[in-house]
């Protein structure tokens, strides 16, 4: 059965306008990306993991990005080339997908672990890193901004996709408690929930939680950093949050 990937879900969204991804960094730094938004960012990355690096379905991608707008696109567009998508795998994996604090160890000499290592500066609208990467490292800054707006993923690659769950490789489709199987075969709510998903969202569900859970329900997600607890309650009201991701 071929199987919808998360890129395939992404079309499904009647208002393509509306929020997919809200990132807080503080209460002064707000980032909001729209689904078609969004879209266009994971078609690159795909894009550039499947096109430009040759990953085939199968291959082993981890994304040890901090809670970030980035974190979601790059899961999302891991697991659409049919990867088998982590957070801090053991290597070798093939694609180690790292933020500031990863790459400074990396400067300093410590084994990424991976084939290929892509660096995140994690700039609020997706800079390139300061001061430029280490040899051999690549800046998503710089090149995933020349990979197309579309993507069209592989043939069953919904099928062979997995993510690392609580240390266990689940197939995507079933990645998420409750989630629909064979995905499409349901119908989802045209207006689904407005999840949570902040510094206490536990690691070992965090990628399901930031990336699925609301793309399953045709809803959306709210990543909440830097805040100060007493300001949560307001962007809660806010935002619409209907919830936690990651329960």
């Amino acid at each position: 059965m071929n199987l919808a990937t998360p890129y395939d879900l992404l079309g499904t969204y009647p208002d393509r306008t509306r929020p997919l991804v809200t990132h807080y960094d503080g209460p002064g730094s707000r980032v909001e990306l729209s689904v078609a938004t969004v879209a266009n960012a994971v078609a690159k990355a795909a894009s550039m993991l499947r096109d430009g690096m040759g990953l085939p379905p199968g291959a082993t991608v981890s994304v040890d990005l901090p809670r970030h707008w980035q974190l979601p696109v790059w899961v999302i567009a891991g697991l659409s080339i049919g990867a088998t998508v982590g957070r801090e795998m053991q290597g070798p994996v093939d694609v180690r997908i790292v933020g500031p604090d990863s790459l400074s160890a990396i400067s300093d000499g410590a084994d990424p672990g991976a084939d290929e290592v892509l660096a995140c500066s994690c700039d609020a609208f997706g800079l390139p890193v300061p001061g430029g990467v280490p040899a051999g490292v690549i800046d998503l800054g710089i090149e995933v901004r020349a990979y197309p707006d579309q993507f069209s993923p592989e043939p069953g690659a919904g099928s062979v996709a997995a993510l690392v769950v609580a240390g266990r490789a689940v197939p995507w489709v079933q990645a998420v408690p409750g989630a629909p199987g064979p995905i499409g075969g349901g119908r989802a709510p045209d207006s689904g929930p407005r999840l949570w998903v902040d510094e206490a969202t536990g690691e070992g569900v965090l990628l399901a939680a930031v990336a699925l859970e609301a793309l399953l329900a045709r809803g959306s997600v709210v990543i909440g950093t830097g805040l100060d607890p007493e300001q949560v309650p307001r962007v809660w009201v806010e935002e619409g949050v209907t919830g936690r991701a990651g329960r």
